[in-house]
């Protein structure tokens, strides 16, 4: 069998990252099958994997073919090629669209094969992930067939990727360094709870590379330059990671004893890692981020007690933009009432809801490894995909 993944870079590495471990986990579980990875921004692709190069219309990377999006000729002619036999299955990820060549095979130059498109949706804990979940629509061919497959976190939708990297827990490792990976934004606040949480305990800070890092470096600058930040060797406790690839990204991620991250590829990791973590999404319009992080947070409230799912949430709104926290302000508890120990430097201020979480990161660990460990029971994203696929090639 011939599978077409389509992606178009629209994150840095999100986007990318998703549908490479997609392509691997696909090629795994089914290796006489072929692969046809096209993609829009190799240079992208290249920061995650080292193999792929960027001014190439094809190659054959780690068992898969990968064509550039943007040759157009060349794609046009392999594509039609013995009457579309490249892309009896078509995985168009993330509403990406078609590239125009393949929109002309397609619906112009009159297949005779039929061609199955599954439309593989952003990850979302949303109940319309459910919903949408193998939901049939039109084209405007009868020769070209469209179906939506859903990631999710519930066994009403397609589940997540779990390669071998994440099949089992790792183990947490309490004296491990905090990975930060975020968007733009003024972190003085995040830089302040890592000094906190890092400075004395001896334990690194690792920022990544992407678009976020040059605003964190700025805020961090102005947490060290406090005396009382300095004095306590905070220029020592951050360590910028270089680009890494894939499997090098998995290993520091589990070893981790918390993570700040953003997008979907990764928050899917931390979910699968049972690591204290806190999602930075990606901003939206109308500030419509908060649906989707509402959304997994009320997935993941049955996993935590009313304090510690307090704590989380308090966090993981401020840092997606909702302002308006206190305190008391999810479950009504007062700060007198908490048995949470805010440190010094936060204490008669305005609270810091990173330090109160960062502080709490021991307490919390069970409940976000019970969240993993209720994911691994909806099984691999992948492996379930696949015997949709052989479905849909029986009918």
């Amino acid at each position: 069998m011939q599978i077409t993944i389509l992606c178009k870079v629209v994150d840095n590495f999100g986007d990318i990252g998703v549908v490479y471990r997609l392509a691997k986990q696909l090629k795994k579980i089914k290796p006489e099958n072929q692969i046809n990875l096209v993609v829009d921004d190799l240079l992208s692709f290249q920061k995650i994997c080292s193999s792929v190069q960027c001014d190439v219309p094809f190659q054959e990377v780690e068992s898969l073919n990968i064509y550039n999006w943007n040759a157009s000729d060349f794609c046009h002619e392999a594509f039609s090629a013995d009457d579309g036999a490249l892309m009896p299955v078509i995985l168009e990820c993330f509403q990406c669209g078609r590239p125009d060549w393949m929109e002309r095979i397609l619906f112009e130059e009159k297949l005779q094969r039929t061609v199955q498109i599954i439309m593989i949706d952003y990850l979302t804990a949303e109940k319309y992930a459910e919903d949408f979940h193998c939901l049939q629509s039109l084209t405007r061919s009868a020769k070209v067939q469209k179906v939506n497959f859903m990631p999710g976190f519930t066994e009403k939708t397609g589940g997540l990727v779990i390669d071998d990297a994440w099949t089992n827990l790792p183990e947490w490792n309490s004296d491990g360094p905090v990975l930060v990976f975020t968007y733009e934004n003024d972190w003085v606040e995040l830089a302040e709870a890592l000094a906190d949480y890092c400075i004395d305990s001896g334990r690194k800070v690792l920022v990544a590379q992407g678009r976020g890092k040059k605003s964190f470096m700025q805020s961090f600058a102005k947490v060290v330059s406090n005396p009382s930040t300095s004095s306590r060797g905070a220029t020592n406790f951050i360590e910028e990671l270089p680009y890494l690839n894939q499997t090098e990204w998995d290993q520091m991620m589990k070893g981790c004893s918390a993570l700040v991250i953003r997008g979907e590829e990764s928050m899917s990791r931390a979910c699968l890692s049972g690591i204290p973590f806190i999602w930075h999404a990606y901003p939206q319009s109308d500030e419509y981020q908060l649906v989707k992080v509402r959304a997994l947070l009320e997935r993941m409230k049955p996993h935590f007690d009313e304090e510690d799912f307090e704590i989380v949430s308090k966090a993981w709104l401020k840092i997606n933009g909702y302002n308006e926290v206190s305190l008391s302000g999810l479950t009504g508890q007062s700060a007198q009432d908490s048995d949470v120990q805010i440190p010094r430097s936060s204490r008669g201020m305005t609270p810091n809801m990173y330090i109160q979480f960062f502080s709490s990161i021991p307490r919390l660990v069970p409940g976000f490894c019970d969240f993993a460990q209720s994911l691994r029971k909806n099984g691999d994203l992948c492996a379930n995909l696949m015997t949709f696929i052989e479905k849909l090639a029986i009918i």
